[in-house]
């Protein structure tokens, strides 16, 4: 892996910036709202003093911590999906249970505690 080294222009794309940092571009892709960058049309690119600057800011906290409440979205990790998930097999077991268990008007019971007619008789 080649050294990461400012562009003639003094910015950085996402590969140079995760060499740069030690982190996986999918990890810079989710905190881009944070990180301070600049976008050219879908282009992402950094500035190395910018980045600097805004580790030594964020020293010490917990990613996510002391970020001023705005319009970014919160993801979610796949725990809370699962848990999701599970709310909806209960919902769709409990949904066909009633279905099937309710007495549709079938013609080989009687309701009540009678036994089953075979006939229509009692």
């Amino acid at each position: 892996m080649e050294p990461c080294a400012v562009t003639e222009n003094g910015y950085w794309d996402i590969r140079d910036l995760s060499h740069y940092l030690k982190v996986k571009m999918k990890t810079l892709y989710a905190l881009v709202p944070e990180l301070p960058h600049y976008r050219v049309g879908k282009l992402i690119r950094f500035r190395k003093q910018e980045i600097d600057s805004w580790m030594e800011h964020h020293r010490g906290r917990a990613c996510g911590q002391g970020i001023p409440s705005g319009n970014h979205r919160v993801r979610r990790t796949g725990k809370g999906n699962a848990d999701i998930d599970k709310l909806i097999r209960k919902a769709i077991d409990q949904s066909k249970g009633e279905a099937y268990n309710l007495d549709h008007g079938k013609s080989d019971r009687s309701k009540g505690p009678r036994k089953e007619t075979t006939h229509g008789s009692l």
